[in-house]
């Protein structure tokens, strides 16, 4: 353990001494002033409070409370949505648009992140407290089960949420992103893989990370979706909606509890009994992620073999903005196909 925190450590300082270079070439071109200003002031973007993606509630779950966005029928069955890092609720607002008409479509933000609960400490942010909190929304929600749908590191949290309570989970759809053991195998065997998450191990160093990405105003967001090599291939994310991201990291130490996801599950993963997944399983996987190689979708396949896949040419890691119209249809596929509209 100790060869493994130097080396995690080593790898950090290299990436920090990267993207320290990047920042103050940043720095240089925009200027001091600018480089080091955050609007803390701006205003709410309407887009946020747009009706059309359904109510803003806030839920109880004991030590913490969540905030969510819900829509459709209150009588039709629950879709739960798991949003990735650096997100919100906000990224699910295509697959809220499309399938609000015959779910109860519930967008939450988990906790440490938009106007959830952000405790501190790294021990909150374990894997096993995620898995908590999905089970406490879902049983608080009125709900025994969901269809799960999770990106990123919602993803993340929505495999292992299916392995330790299978039956809360009646179909499974995970967005470029493979169980964290899987993930943790092949970024430990496969030098590419290796290489993509090289950002990981710098998010392991203190205070270096949520400096570097809070200034220019948070224009990391505008890079992140807009710009290459990591931005959508299918064209720019409006400013309104950049905005709405930038509105709730603007919020002093918005940054840390997201990145606590990665510092308090940077090693392997404990797992009580072996992945099994007895729901069925749909991976939608965006081809041109800069983050995650198709290496992880091979390995996930041998863990799932019964699993569907749709994967998608020319999107990237942000693959349900990047495709909407695709990423949907193929949930609707999948759904029809696994039998689920003739079940409920």
């Amino acid at each position: 353990m100790v060869l493994q925190m130097l080396v995690t450590f080593l790898i950090g300082v290299f990436w920090a001494f990267v993207f320290t270079l990047r920042a103050l070439v940043d720095m240089i071109r925009v200027g001091p002033s600018r480089f080091f200003y955050t609007n803390r002031n701006a205003p709410i973007p309407p887009m946020l409070n747009d009706e059309k993606y359904g109510e803003h509630r806030m839920i109880n779950l004991g030590p913490i409370k969540l905030h969510y966005v819900i829509s459709g029928p209150e009588n039709a069955p629950l879709m739960l949505m798991l949003h990735g890092f650096p997100e919100i609720w906000f990224s699910w607002r295509h697959q809220i648009s499309e399938f609000q008409r015959d779910f109860r479509t519930v967008a939450v933000d988990l906790r440490g992140y938009g106007d959830s609960d952000k405790p501190g400490g790294l021990d909150n942010y374990k894997l096993a407290v995620l898995i908590r909190d999905v089970k406490l929304l879902i049983e608080g929600l009125g709900y025994k089960s969901c269809v799960l749908l999770g990106h990123d590191w919602g993803g993340a949290v929505a495999w292992a949420f299916a392995n330790k309570h299978p039956s809360m989970v009646d179909r499974l759809v995970a967005l470029n992103m493979c169980p964290a053991p899987v993930w943790w195998k092949t970024a430990t065997s496969n030098p590419m893989q290796f290489i993509r998450s090289g950002y990981i191990f710098f998010f392991f160093l203190p205070y270096i990370p949520e400096l570097l990405m809070s200034n220019n105003d948070l224009n990391m967001f505008r890079r992140m979706f807009n710009e290459k090599p990591a931005g959508l291939k299918s064209g720019p994310v409006s400013e309104e909606e950049i905005e709405c991201y930038k509105y709730y990291y603007r919020r002093s130490g918005s940054f840390t509890p997201g990145i606590n996801y990665y510092r308090a599950n940077l090693y392997p993963p404990h797992q009580g009994h072996p992945l099994h997944y007895p729901m069925p399983v749909h991976i939608v996987w965006g081809l041109d992620d800069l983050f995650l190689t198709t290496k992880l979708l091979e390995e996930t396949m041998t863990v799932v073999p019964h699993a569907t896949v749709t994967r998608v040419a020319d999107s990237s890691h942000w693959v349900q903005n990047d495709r909407p119209h695709k990423v949907n249809q193929s949930i609707r596929e999948f759904l029809k196909k696994s039998d689920f509209y003739n079940k409920k």
